[in-house]
């Protein structure tokens, strides 16, 4: 795994002597994941698709951009085909792939 170039995407990996084969109960997440995780958690979370109030219409905005990005990405023929739940998770896999 020395010359894989995906490796350095994950901050747990990069840097470390380790090959992470565990994926039934967990995942390793790229930095990209951690990042969009935590600015979710830092600036927009409320519970999607429920409130009235700004926080929770921004956090449908960007549920529903998540959908629409995933829907794309696998040629879905509607993003209501798409079921998350962490949509910012999938957000931050396309930004960065």
């Amino acid at each position: 795994m020395k010359n894989n170039k995906y490796k350095s995407d994950f901050p747990l990996l990069n840097n470390k002597n380790i090959v992470y084969l565990d994926t039934a109960a967990t995942s390793q997440k790229p930095q990209c994941v951690i990042d969009a995780i935590s600015e979710f958690y830092t600036e927009y979370n409320a519970n999607p698709l429920r409130g009235l109030y700004e926080l929770s219409s921004n956090a449908t905005d960007i549920y529903e951009e998540a959908r629409e990005r995933c829907a794309s990405f696998i040629n879905a023929s509607s993003s209501r085909e798409i079921i998350l739940i962490l949509s910012i998770v999938i957000k931050a896999c396309h930004q960065k792939y």
